[in-house]
């Protein structure tokens, strides 16, 4: 269709964009701008997951053993287990599972469209169909839409057609109606991206009629793929399972030998086999870094994939951008230095449009000023951004350094709307490269006559200009005295008698005739008030701090002394590590915190020399030709503010508030995560090592059996469970973020954290046995000494949770009131055990019976020794303990 149909067809206004009115109409008519995701949680999947593991198998073994030594009531105990074990790890997961899935929902786009005149973002679920939107370089593109007019404009549409080149888009071109999707050139897609550019374009089709949704099945078809930790986490389990069923075999054969009946140690080593597996493993993971997100969110980073969030735990290397990530990315012109060597300085902060500009300290009329007029002139209309108001917020949509040029414009009473109501029309423009440095733009005047505008990095401007060496020398030291005060130097300036069409081949033509050079802007945008402190942290957890910038390298490590980045003396630009070898910039790496006069592709070549020394690499970006950057680090990091939409799509974590110190609490709490998941194996694997312990010692010195099969059952699938899974809210300690970063290699289980598991699993098993074999020695009947070795396990294993929660000190401090799950889980775990020792229910089905003070006191000392034992072995130094 052309133009003039398209309009007519979605009944849509060039001028203005629809109402606000006519929009949520068709919002409400056609529904949201939603592609449906195939990738639904699944509640059966889940369930079926959790009856389909070696737990419950070995339990419906245990229970027809059970039937068939004619013993009904414990068979059904058993029974009544598998429903526990099961029901217990769907509720978990599915919890777990749904978490995740709405942080992910968090994520939103956004898109810029026309309505009722203004220029206004929204979430792109809003968008309607006949919607006017503007699409400039960076954005994703989000429904599929006709172009209506275009400058230089192009988009990968390689999500839809598999071609990884830019398209270039003309807004005249009339396809034919069999024309592929490839070669509709006045089209643009959902789910693909402008590179270059900008565009208006009114919207065709909205969520599941565009182009991407009519196919969207293609989307659903990958299959989740487990996290590292998750692989690691799987192979400890079927690792356990080879483990339990050797201590199953071995505890029947030796039971059979000893001339025990032969279905009562067949049970028992089915329930020891069943003791050896933590139950709750294989939930553990998503459960814990389901909560990990969670906590990220709320401080303002929200982490795209559970793997991200282990990443972040073995950070080595954060590589920040500069500008509204250390900075406050306010962009204040406060200086202006013109071509008739004059210089003025600006009132005021921020993007708030009121301050007065003064010369030598004498406030004067910048339209009385020739030079500095043209000036401001020439910045406002080389820019794209706006200022807007929400209440009584200044905030820029757009660049925020050409958001400083409009504030500058605004404090002189010089606005774009106002010069373009008066004959300027915009007839070109070459859009800002990070590769050239520099913008232009066209303007048609109301007497016919042409002028371009241009603004850049002054060194690339001033060769431009074709300057004497004296004029150059002058210029160059003028932008290097504002470089050392910590200013971004921009320079501005204009050709006057253009004649060109305002193509981009003309208007490159006439630059390489020379340009008048207006002169330059010092603009400030000082530290974020928070930086300083989060740098020290992150320098102290180990974690290096690498500062990338555009700017000048004056700037740039003045900035960067001033937020105590480390070896902050040494400064490599871009072009010289264009002239590098990816090995040079490696070995230059080691020693070189700060890199100014960047380019994106710089970005993917310091990843790539930092992934030869095999380090654990976050980079931050925000443009679309980060993309690349942000993939190859082990964690892109967008930014929520000021990023583009293909920035976020490429990046592993958003940050919302566009905060350094919000990387470091995502590090800190990834760093948590891992070290919560030791804490539950840590927990888990000890108060199995106790039971199997207990029951070969008996076995072995031919004792009677100090725990039954379902009391087993009972410590692993209720009384440590809870407190368990409750270690996935423990706070970090208060030294985390002193330690050097996790080897991300290294196993969870080593050679020291199966001694330390053992040891403590010995501890509690031997107190347990001690309060059996005195129960015997006292002349009490088997049932009570069960029942006191029982109880002495479950609290000896409640008292072992304050051995994991420090990994040097006890765990009775006030974190523990950080924790209030824990908290009501012990209290829960001790309710139950003492139910199950006076609730003549319990005492039939579970072979328990009621105790008196006394024997609780030797329950106590024995559940509570142990602990004592642990804690004391901490006292000694490292030192001794190693000789």
């Amino acid at each position: 269709m052309s133009i003039d149909e398209i309009v007519r067809h979605t009944n849509s206004n060039l001028d203005s964009g629809l109402s606000s009115e006519e929009a949520q109409k068709r919002l409400s008519e056609f529904g949201a701008n939603i592609i449906e995701s195939g990738e639904k949680i699944s509640v059966l999947k889940i369930l079926f997951d959790n009856i389909n593991n070696i737990i419950v198998y070995l339990l419906i073994l245990a229970s027809v053993v059970s039937f068939l030594m004619g013993d009904p009531i414990e068979g059904f105990a058993i029974i009544v287990a598998v429903v526990i074990a099961v029901l217990s790890g769907f509720i978990s997961e599915y919890k777990a599972q749904k978490s995740v899935e709405s942080l992910q929902n968090m994520i939103k786009t956004v898109s810029k469209v026309k309505r009722d005149s203004e220029i206004i973002e929204i979430e792109s679920s809003k968008l309607v169909f006949g919607d006017l939107i503007f699409i400039e370089t960076g954005d994703s593109i989000t429904a599929d839409a006709r172009i209506i007019e275009s400058k230089n404009f192009a988009s990968i549409e390689s999500a839809l057609t598999g071609e990884a080149e830019a398209v270039e888009k003309e807004h005249d071109f009339l396809a034919e109606d069999d024309t592929t999707i490839g070669d509709r050139k006045n089209m643009v897609y959902t789910g693909t991206a402008a590179t270059r550019g900008n565009a208006y374009a009114i919207i065709t089709a909205t969520g599941m009629d565009t182009e991407i949704g009519k196919i969207s099945d293609m989307l659903n078809n990958n299959e989740k793929s487990s996290t590292p930790l998750e692989i690691q986490l799987d192979r400890l389990g079927k690792a356990l399972i080879i483990f339990a069923a050797f201590v199953a075999l071995v505890v029947s054969i030796v039971g059979i030998l000893s001339g025990d009946e032969i279905y009562s140690v067949i049970k028992i080593g089915v329930i020891l086999a069943i003791a050896a597996i933590p139950e709750a493993l294989p939930a553990v993971s998503t459960i814990t870094l389901a909560v990990g997100m969670k906590t990220m969110s709320t401080h303002n980073a929200l982490v795209k994939s559970l793997s991200a969030v282990e990443t972040l735990g073995s950070t080595t290397v954060i590589c920040t951008d500069k500008t509204g990530t250390l900075t406050e990315n306010q962009m204040t012109v406060k200086v202006v230095y013109t071509s008739d060597k004059k210089q003025y300085e600006i009132e005021g902060l921020g993007y708030v449009p009121k301050g007065d500009i003064s010369e030598d300290g004498n406030v004067i009329e910048p339209k009385s000023e020739s030079s500095l007029n043209s000036l401001i002139i020439a910045g406002v209309l080389c820019s794209n951004a706006t200022i807007v108001n929400e209440n009584n917020e200044y905030r820029v949509i757009g660049d925020p350094t050409e958001g400083g040029l409009i504030v500058l414009g605004k404090k002189a009473s010089i606005e774009k709307s106002i010069l373009e109501k008066n004959g300027y029309k915009r007839i070109g423009e070459i859009p800002f490269s990070s590769k050239e440095k520099f913008m232009a733009t066209a303007y048609m005047h109301e007497d016919g006559t042409k002028t371009m505008y241009l603004k850049g990095a002054p060194d690339v401007l001033i060769d431009l200009a074709n300057f004497d060496n004296d004029k150059i020398k002058e210029l160059t030291g003028v932008n290097e005295s504002f470089a050392e005060k910590g200013m971004r130097v921009l320079a501005i300036a204009e050709i006057k008698g253009y004649d060109g069409n305002g193509s981009e081949e003309s208007m490159r033509i006439h630059m390489t005739k020379g340009i008048d050079l207006l002169g330059f802007t010092g603009i400030i945008d000082p530290p974020r008030e928070d930086v300083k402190q989060a740098i020290k942290e992150t320098q102290d957890a180990g974690i290096r701090v690498i500062m990338i910038t555009g700017d000048h390298p004056k700037t740039a490590r003045i900035i960067a002394d001033k937020v105590g980045i480390s070896n902050a003396t040494k400064v490599i630009t871009g072009k010289e590590m264009d002239n590098m070898s990816v090995d040079q910039l490696a070995k230059e790496i080691m020693t070189t915190s700060i890199f100014a006069r960047v380019s994106p592709e710089n970005k993917l070549q310091i990843v790539k020399a930092l992934n030869i020394d095999n380090q654990v690499t976050a980079m931050t970006g925000d443009g679309v030709n980060d993309a690349p950057a942000l993939n190859g680090a082990d964690i892109g990091i967008a930014m929520g503010i000021r990023g583009t939409e293909v920035a976020k799509d490429a990046s592993d974590m958003i940050l919302t508030d566009d905060k350094f110190s919000t990387i470091v609490d995502a590090v800190k709490e990834g760093r948590v995560i891992f070290e919560n998941i030791e804490k539950f194996v840590y927990f888990l694997f000890s108060c199995n090592v106790v039971e199997i312990l207990a029951v070969l010692l008996t076995i072995i010195f031919r004792l009677p059996m100090p725990i039954l099969a379902l009391q087993i059952l009972w410590l692993n699938l209720v009384v440590d469970i809870l407190p368990a899974m409750s270690l996935a809210w423990e706070p970090g300690e208060s030294d985390i973020m002193q330690r050097k970063p996790r080897d991300p290699k290294a196993s969870i289980v080593n050679k020291k954290f199966l001694l330390k598991i053992a040891g403590n699993g010995i501890l509690i098993s031997l107190g347990s046995l001690a309060v059996f074999v005195y129960g015997i020695s006292q002349g009490y009947s088997i049932e009570i000494c069960r029942t006191m070795t029982f109880s002495t396990m479950a609290f000896g294993q409640l008292f072992h949770i304050f051995n994991v929660r420090h990994k040097n000190s006890f765990g009775i401090d006030k974190s523990l009131l950080r924790n209030p799950y824990l908290i009501g889980a012990l209290v829960s775990s001790v309710l139950l055990q003492l139910i199950v020792v006076y609730v003549p229910f319990f005492n039939t089905v579970i072979g328990t019976m009621p105790l008196d003070s006394y024997k609780w006191f030797i329950i106590v000392l024995g559940s509570l020794i142990p602990t004592v034992l642990v804690q004391s072995y901490r006292l000694i130094p490292t030192k001794a303990k190693t000789q």
